[in-house]
């Protein structure tokens, strides 16, 4: 077996080989092969070890975990409990042990990046040496990159070739888990144009790719006093942000008259003088709420906890399908495709208004709205809609006017569940009122101290976090391996999933109230509104940062582009996936239109339900397993870290699996042939 990639899905398909083999009598001999091209097993970059420890994790200790557990069906024989800690448990025995504070985390503490790559790393080493106890088993680490895969000329297996070395490994089965790569700049992009001014204007710069921040964006590089933009307002730009100011020796402290946990800013006077932040949105993303269902250490409870959708369910998409899915081109054995915004969106935005009143009025309200909506909800499972916006409006009217009937018997704090407003809290420019600036300060200053009341308490919180997250499966079920419409696979990409980003996918209270500290000290600027638009400037050696609202102008020296790249065989500085293509062992996944203007192609390989490599002649590739940054896209949410019963756990432990069942089957035929031959 060969890993190529040595991060946290290589670690978790470890633990699965530490809790199989050992359970294999009369094993043949075997050989597990694990490259990385940056040689941190276990963390792998993103979250290496040695990373600016001001970067956080965006989920609670006790939502992590390293191991698969008995909520994965299938997964077979699991390692004893007590090495299948969650972080907070790995977190409280280190903190126990040493005594170092980086270690007291609570169960519902959001932890700093670094730390989980110290526990990826230890997770790393404890497997390994678990394997190597085996005997006929041996496990090689190569700090190494891979950069071509071939099939052997003669025999079953595949050959393996490192970067600048004549050096090959023999594989029978290989998994892909190369995680995050780095993109070159599209001839004739923004970013392209944007490289070449720098280049030729020194000493302004443009960073494409912003990690590892401590190398890329060193002390002097921008400069203390540098004028800055990002490109990106996501988690990325959170990084950015906080490693810039706090990790040039700013601090925090709690805000003076002020709830918990808002906070005021003092600066070193190391940082830029100013990071404008731009984005399509102009927002950050929302303020992941405390998480009250994972109070225990264990992370048993978040089971217990998690919403189970009503509106938005497996079954309903399913239903949707056959009443008014289409065919999809040329997609034997591919489901009916449906329109996300026509036929999913409504039932997400019901499915929030139904979690909102029923923790803001209680499970009277909640029945209530589900007696007064179920004949509008069955009818549109019929049907569908045309208009997304008309379908959701006329959902919710019963639902309004049950919450109008109550709204005097109940003790009701909440308002009115207003779906644009959730949504789109920010309107739009163009709607006049104040100026985009105050907006996302008052915004965000609401968000933080609703996500302080918690996931089970705050009703909008308890909305985004049982809707987008909890349910994501079902979004899975709707979107994933062709499930929709050329055009509506790009919409949902596009719009929708930029929309459960922003409002669910953020990172916890710690980061967000520092990023609104660094706002109100006027060190972060969110003035230029949704899309600016960051130029070469036309007289100067700077660069241009243009509201299109207003048509300002601000001169920066400095822009980085604040965004994860995205998987694209184009463009990957990497040559493994193009030599892949080019041997024809993968091919780039598409979803067909009628035409083939009218594919969409979202960047990722195209696999099987099991992830193994499907080739360029449309035959599967069961010896290439592909995991999780080359095939987001054509499944998505493939990027997380573990937790209990996760889908993540669930796929590095059927890669596992199925190379010990190849294990058993070939042994069964060898042990066979050899009986046959002795008869004879």
């Amino acid at each position: 077996m060969a890993i190529i990639g040595g991060g946290p899905l290589c670690t978790y398909a470890l633990e699965r080989l530490a809790a199989l083999l050992p359970g294999i009598d009369h094993r043949p001999n075997v050989r597990i092969s694990v490259f990385d091209a940056t040689g941190l097993f276990g963390s792998g970059a993103t979250h290496a070890q040695n990373q600016s420890p001001t970067n956080y994790m965006n989920r609670t200790a006790s939502q992590i975990t390293f191991a698969a557990d008995d909520l994965i069906d299938g997964a077979g024989p699991l390692l004893p409990r007590a090495l299948r800690p969650t972080f907070a448990q790995w977190a409280q025995s280190r903190y126990a042990a040493t005594g170092d504070s980086r270690f007291d985390l609570g169960p519902c503490d959001v932890p700093r990046r670094y730390l989980h790559g110290i526990a990826l790393g230890e997770r790393f080493d404890l497997y390994v040496s678990k394997l190597r106890s085996l005997e006929r088993l041996e496990v090689l680490l190569l700090h190494a990159e891979v950069a071509d895969i071939a099939e052997v000329p003669e025999g079953n297996g595949l050959c393996l070739q490192i970067s600048g070395s004549s050096r090959h490994f023999r594989a029978d089965q290989v998994l892909l888990v190369t995680g995050h790569s780095q993109n070159r700049p599209a001839a004739g992009s923004l970013a392209a144009r944007l490289q070449g001014h720098a280049e030729d204007n020194p000493p302004v710069r443009f960073v494409m790719q912003p990690y590892p921040l401590e190398t890329q964006l060193p002390l002097d590089a921008p400069p203390p006093g540098a004028r800055v933009a990002l490109l990106g307002m996501g988690l990325t730009a959170v990084d950015v942000i906080l490693h810039l100011t706090e990790g040039r020796g700013g601090r925090f402290e709690p805000k003076t008259g002020e709830a918990f946990p808002l906070q005021s800013y003092v600066p070193s006077g190391q940082e830029p003088s100013v990071i404008i932040a731009t984005s399509p949105s102009g927002m950050f993303p929302w303020c992941r709420p405390r998480n009250l269902k994972a109070r225990d250490p264990s992370g048993d409870d978040h089971a217990t906890f998690e919403h189970r959708g009503v509106f938005l369910t497996h079954e309903a998409v399913r239903t949707l399908r056959h009443a008014v899915g289409t065919a999809a081109i040329g997609g034997d054995g591919q489901p009916l495709q449906i329109d996300f915004e026509h036929h999913v969106f409504p039932l997400v935005v019901l499915e929030f208004a139904y979690l909102y009143y029923s923790v803001a009025g209680g499970d009277a309200l909640a029945q209530d709205i589900c007696d007064t909506v179920a004949d509008r909800y069955q009818a549109f499972l019929r049907v569908g809609c045309k208009s997304a916006e008309a379908a959701i409006d006329w959902l919710l009217e019963p639902i309004d006017l049950c919450f109008g009937k109550k709204l005097s018997t109940l003790s009701i704090s909440a308002e009115r569940f207003d779906w644009r407003a959730v949504f789109y809290p920010l309107g739009s420019p163009e709607d006049g009122g104040s100026p985009w600036a105050e907006r996302v300060v008052a915004f965000m200053r609401r968000d933080i101290l609703a996500a302080a009341e918690g996931n089970l308490s705050n009703p909008l919180k308890a909305a985004c976090d049982g809707v987008w997250r909890d349910l994501r499966a079902v979004l899975s079920e709707a979107v994933d391996f062709g499930g929709l419409t050329p055009q509506s696979h790009q919409l949902f990409r596009d719009v929708h999933l930029r929309l459960y980003s922003r409002m669910s996918n953020g990172t916890g209270q710690e980061a967000m109230s520092k990023i609104l500290a660094l706002i109100e000290h006027s060190l972060v600027d969110v003035s230029m509104g949704p899309g600016p638009t960051v130029l070469p400037a036309a007289e100067t050696s700077s660069f241009s940062v243009v509201n299109r609202w207003t048509g300002e102008t601000k001169s920066v020296d400095f822009v980085v582009k604040a965004i994860a790249h995205p998987f694209d065989l184009d463009l990957d500085v990497r040559p493994l996936y193009r030599n892949l293509l080019r041997r024809g062992l993968v091919r780039r996944w598409r979803n067909r239109g009628a035409t083939r203007e009218e594919d969409f192609i979202p960047g990722g390989l195209d696999v099987t339900h099991d992830f193994h490599s499907v080739r360029a002649n449309g035959k599967v590739e069961p010896r290439l397993t592909i995991l999780g940054a080359p095939v987001e896209g054509v499944a998505f949410f493939q990027l997380s870290a573990a937790r209990l019963g996760s889908p993540v756990l669930a796929k590095a432990s059927n890669w596992a699996k199925a190379c010990v069942d190849i294990m058993l089957h070939e042994q069964f035929a060898a042990g066979s042939e050899a009986h046959n031959a002795a008869g004879d």
